[in-house]
């Protein structure tokens, strides 16, 4: 396989391992894996250039498979950064992330799986382009673009002094620097999709003012913006609560412990856009779905709020006048109790089966009797 760069900035006399990873990460990780670990540190701090995965599982008496594996998992508990080769998706490079900055970040880092990534409704058909723009993410990894950057693009922007002082001015804001991969992030998103430097500084203080900062956040709050041709600070900043705070609400009252699906999206943007529900009628649906069925079934909630859409039911003042008028013809149809008691005497008498015996029947079984 091809050889891996290892990259470093000093070069110490023995390896240095945090305590930090010895006590969050090593204890629970495998043992294969943290050999991996501490001879990449070794390799880093030893100032050696090259390495290739094959090497490392000759000497380690694993399986290539086997190396690339625990690459994976510090890759994924966030104590490497893994380059790869945009054509065939080789790793390139290596580089061991501080365990000590992660502490910092690890607590936020947790709350960001994939589940909080909050998604938008699409366009509805025929909807003007220049309409409201949500500005809350919208695209989920699956379908997500493939981020590529070029070697030719990084040395191109290294020297873009809109770019450099963008990317300063996001690490104020990260309060640290910028990861390879954030960095990737931000050069794919400049160069090839067209963000401007205030829109990418705009896409990071919004992030933050969220308390969500992970590149899986950050990245989907950009592909979303994207894909609904958000190009300025302003019209994030004038559509960016507009379905946040109804998806959240209507998620918590469904106890769905996630955000909306799009397809769930696009119920809410039809009983708020074309219904006009107030979003406390919504909310209300939701609260008497559970009640009835105990689950979160979007076609149960649409069947209430069709009723109520019919008799013209749009806050909860409605609601109440509907169920009250409601309560009011049911107690009109309903005969008094007297009524009931004498109805049900009938009806029980009715329902006993007399027997139809015929004339020679009776005749029969009184010459019976008489011959005892």
């Amino acid at each position: 396989m091809d050889q891996i760069l290892l990259c470093s900035n000093h070069i110490p006399l023995t390896t240095s391992i945090n305590n930090s990873f010895i006590q969050k990460y090593m204890l629970d990780a495998n043992g294969s894996y943290v050999k991996v670990y501490l001879y990449l540190s070794m390799c880093i701090q030893s100032g050696r250039k090259n390495l290739s995965i094959s090497s490392l599982a000759d000497m380690m008496d694993n399986t290539e498979k086997d190396i690339l594996r625990a690459l994976r998992y510090w890759e994924k508990k966030d104590l490497m950064v893994l380059q790869k080769d945009t054509a065939n998706s080789a790793i390139t490079g290596i580089e061991i992330v501080n365990p000590d900055i992660l502490e910092t970040e690890q607590p936020q880092a947790k709350a960001e799986t994939a589940a909080d990534v909050p998604e938008i409704p699409p366009k509805t058909a025929g909807a003007d382009d220049k309409g409201p723009i949500p500005a809350s993410p919208a695209v989920s990894r699956k379908d997500s673009p493939k981020i590529t950057v070029t070697e030719e693009q990084i040395l191109r922007l290294s020297k873009d002094e809109n770019f450099s002082w963008a990317c300063l001015i996001i690490e104020s804001y990260l309060e640290r620097p910028l990861k390879t991969a954030e960095v990737q992030l931000l050069t794919y998103l400049f160069d090839t999709l067209g963000f401007s430097k205030e829109l990418l500084l705009y896409l990071y203080e919004y992030c933050c003012s969220l308390g969500k900062t992970s590149i899986n956040y950050v990245q989907a709050v950009a592909f979303a913006w994207s894909e609904q041709n958000i190009s300025t600070p302003e019209q994030a900043k004038e559509h960016s609560s507009i379905y946040s705070t109804a998806h959240t609400a209507i998620a918590k009252a469904l106890a769905l412990g996630r955000p909306l699906a799009k397809i769930e999206c696009t119920y809410v943007e039809r009983w708020q856009n074309q219904w006009h529900m107030d979003l406390a009628v919504i909310i209300e649906a939701c609260n008497r779905t559970m009640l009835a069925i105990q689950k979160a079934d979007f076609k149960y909630i649409e069947g209430i709020l069709g009723k109520w859409q019919k008799e013209n039911v749009h806050t909860l003042q409605d609601v109440q006048a509907c169920d009250d008028a409601h309560k009011q013809k049911k107690a009109q149809k309903q005969p008094p109790a007297s009524d009931k008691a004498v109805s049900a005497k009938r009806t029980q008498f009715q329902a006993f089966q007399q027997r139809d015996t015929s004339k020679e029947e009776i005749d029969e079984l009184e010459k019976m009797l008489l011959t005892r």
